[in-house]
């Protein structure tokens, strides 16, 4: 999975920013005034989002403070889009340079989808075991706030003291919405107890245990900072009060909440028994792929790529010298000790040692791929300990904006029959190189952008991308053995089962066991792990099928482009204009391909 994107709809938070005089009326072309338009709203919207500050290097001003979750913010949050939509319908479209008419097409559908969403506000679980304080709160802390000053240092504690308000307002709105019958499946609280339980384990929570998660954070920070004893001191003091006074008071409310929550009559795995479900689901589609499929067509989608991927994995298999059935094969490569690292520490490292070097050699001849190459480094770090047991396999986090801070990979290792070796190279690429590292760090290296674009994103093209990427190394002949290869057609076949069980459980209402159950017949996947995907689909709807679809849609431009232009198709152009324009929905990236090709591929 990818970080988290700072798209309009996500940017609008806490706070309102007032501007006097438009920024945008000013310049006298049509296209320096809609930039300036845009630049003023993604100001005004930084403003009021202090997580989105925080991930873009910012640690002063509004960045001590959480979002307000308040209905009547939510209510303020739509009516200042609807705004910004209606000047955008100010300016004339057709006296915009080429990347502005892109940028005010973005803008609109980004605007226009934002108020969609907000009728589905109270069927969306804004607290799950993917999602939620329980997350972003020590992520933000931990990965986004740097400590470079004491000034730093104070606002870190003033976040501490604040997470308390904070969860305290998120409690109400889950209380709102269990009263509408609307709560997480019953699996999910007890992954998101865990979650906040393992926060306020340790110092200062137990006085005399090793520091919790949160105190380590910022007395390591700290410990760099050129002040002191006495004023280190005083600071840590002032965290720990932070600490026991805000963050774990504010953890515990949650806890205690999530505990006294009862199932109820909408309490089924799939959203199709929310109010208005079926209709909720059917956008929730539409969002996440971009495109105007419906459940049953993304279903059949499904059943197609299963079995086109069986096929190939059967091809492969016969190369690696296995000769058994599909189902052998599963079971082989689940059971079969060579394909997994020890679960020890030593094993671990070795695991993330070798993603390491998967990714180290395909950046060192990223040339043949593209004529962009990443500026940021990549780090390779297993997932925190308070966050294993309902995290994922990984999950890329993009590099800060000021450059500060590198892009993070973070793998999961709490179960290394999670992660096995036959996967490693197609994990590797998706995640790090030539996936969301490469991706994140081209478009972050676009000039000209607005920043709603450069720090947007669509799940669809992301993640497309990503998948899509996962194949790249193959002609650079860096799957060095058919197991490898068998290991990215593995990957690809879970996202092509997304397809399927998603809209099993959402649409053809299938329980949880079903889904479960057909993962475990057409996926190579272990029990346990499909057991955690399925668990993923449920609490995020229609997010997963985002993945192959991307990917699909990658494949058929890029053979449209290659049957077109014949003789003159460059993979490396066809790369760069992907991810030229930065992240796309599908349609408009199918409209500027198709342009490309007609322009004869040049770059």
């Amino acid at each position: 999975m990818s970080d988290l994107r700072l798209s309009r709809r996500e940017l609008i938070a806490a706070g309102a920013l007032v501007v006097a005089t438009p920024a945008w009326a000013a310049p006298t072309d049509e296209s320096a005034r809609i930039d300036a338009f845009f630049e003023s709203v993604f100001q005004r919207d930084l403003a009021r989002n202090p997580a989105a500050q925080s991930s873009m290097g910012v640690t002063s001003g509004t960045a001590g403070w959480w979002p307000d979750v308040s209905p009547a913010r939510a209510d303020e949050n739509v009516a200042l889009v609807r705004r910004d939509l209606a000047e955008l319908r100010r300016f004339d479209r057709t006296a915009l340079k080429p990347q502005a008419q892109l940028s005010y097409d973005l803008f609109a559908y980004d605007a226009e989808e934002a108020i969609e969403r907000h009728r589905w506000r109270d069927n969306h679980y804004p607290v799950c075991q993917m999602r939620g304080p329980q997350r972003d709160i020590p992520q933000t802390l931990i990965n986004n706030h740097p400590i470079a000053s004491v000034a730093d240092a104070e606002t870190y504690i003033a976040r501490l003291h604040a997470v308390r308000p904070y969860l305290a307002a998120v409690v109400a709105s889950l209380e709102r919405q269990a009263a509408r019958g609307v709560v997480p499946p019953p699996f999910s609280a007890p992954l998101v107890i865990g979650n906040c339980e393992k926060l306020i384990a340790g110092a200062p929570f137990q006085p005399g245990a090793p520091d919790s998660p949160i105190l380590a954070d910022f007395r390591g920070k700290l410990a760099k900072l050129p002040v002191g004893d006495a004023e280190k001191a005083r600071l840590i003091k002032a965290a720990e009060a932070g600490l026991t006074q805000g963050f774990g008071p504010g953890f515990r409310s949650l806890i205690d909440h999530l505990r006294g929550i009862g199932c109820g009559a909408n309490c089924n795995d799939g959203v199709w028994r929310l109010p208005d479900g079926e209709a909720y689901y059917a956008a929730q589609l539409r969002w996440n792929t971009t495109l105007p499929l419906s459940p049953a067509e993304v279903h059949r989608i499904g059943l197609e790529e299963t079995e086109r991927l069986h096929g190939e994995m059967r091809a492969v298999a016969k190369r690696a010298g296995f000769a058994g059935t599909l189902p052998e094969l599963f079971e082989h490569v689940r059971s079969d000790p060579r394909f997994y690292y020890p679960d020890t520490a030593e094993g671990k490292a070795g695991y993330l040692d070798a993603m390491r070097a998967k990714i180290a050699a395909v950046t060192s001849r990223l040339g043949e791929l593209t004529n962009h190459v990443p500026s940021a480094d990549v780090l390779v770090k297993p997932v925190e300990p308070w966050l294993e047991a309902s995290a994922g396999t990984a999950g890329y986090f993009a590099p800060s904006a000021d450059g500060s801070r590198p892009g993070i990979l973070y793998v999961n290792t709490r179960d290394m029959r999670n992660l096995p070796i036959f996967e490693l190279s197609a994990l590797s690429y998706h995640e790090g190189v030539p996936g969301h590292h490469l991706k994140k760090a081209v478009t972050r290296a676009l000039t000209g952008l607005p920043k709603f674009r450069a720090f947007g994103g669509y799940t669809a093209f992301s993640e497309g991308w990503a998948l899509f990427a996962e194949q790249l190394p193959i002609d650079m002949g860096l799957y060095d053995d058919p197991w490898q290869e068998f290991g990215r057609l593995s990957m690809e076949l879970m996202r092509a089962g997304r397809l399927v069980t998603d809209t099993g459980v959402h649409a053809l209402r299938w329980n949880r066991e079903k889904a479960v159950a057909w993962l475990d017949e057409n996926t190579p996947s272990n029990h346990a792990d499909n057991i955690t995907a399925i668990q993923r689909y449920i609490v995020t709807p229609g997010q997963a099928c985002a993945y192959e679809m991307g990917k699909l849609k990658l494949v058929e431009l890029r053979d449209r482009a290659r049957g077109k232009l014949g003789g003159g198709f460059d993979l490396r152009r066809f790369n760069d204009r992907v991810l030229g324009n930065g992240a796309l929905p599908l349609p408009m990236l199918e409209t500027q391909i198709d342009a490309w090709i007609a322009a004869g591929g040049r770059a």
